[in-house]
């Protein structure tokens, strides 16, 4: 059976992500012709709307995107617990935590060297819109009230901030990389 998309293909969908197809026999899987269909995140939605453009002459939208992805994607590993659905028979029932991956305790640090260089109110719409998935208008209302009217301005500011902790961090000592 072939999946053709989405069942209700909505305007946050896209048909990008690239994927492999099962082979009978022993051979490799193959890259499908066609491209896999995905849900945006709110961040991408804001890049390809033009919300992350202009503002502060200092960053681009590109900049602002690719930063707030290496954001979302040091959350996602701080937050795993290095396990799945297969390793639910060797979790242990006792009270005592699992021990962290050396990746895991890795983007722990790097998060905590980003946040420290960020204000709070930036370090918040941040972590809500490219960590946690809230759309910039929840995240933003969420954080500021005072800025009901310019929510794309205020997430370009978080995003501004975003960039300049991540090159401060790489400047100082225990750098890190962004990308």
């Amino acid at each position: 059976m072939t999946v053709e998309g989405p069942a209700i293909i909505a305007p946050d969908h896209a048909q990008n992500r690239p994927f492999a197809l099962e082979t009978e026999g022993k051979g490799r899987p193959q890259v499908a012709p066609v491209k896999g269909w995905r849900r945006l995140s709110p961040l991408e939605q804001a890049f390809l709307r033009g919300q992350l453009a202009g503002g502060a002459a200092a960053h681009d939208a590109e900049a602002r995107l690719t930063a707030g992805k290496r954001y979302g994607e040091m959350f996602a590993l701080a937050q795993s617990s290095g396990r799945d659905c297969t390793d639910l028979d060797r979790i242990s029932t006792s009270t005592g935590s699992g021990g962290v991956s050396d990746s895991q305790s890795a983007a722990i640090r790097q998060l905590i060297a980003v946040d420290s260089r960020m204000s709070a109110r930036d370090r918040q719409i941040v972590r809500l819109v490219c960590g946690e998935g809230y759309f910039p208008s929840e995240a933003v209302r969420q954080v500021c009230a005072d800025y009901k009217h310019t929510i794309p301005a205020r997430l370009r500011e978080a995003l501004d901030g975003l960039v300049e902790a991540f090159a401060q961090a790489r400047r100082e000592k225990g750098g890190v990389r962004l990308g």
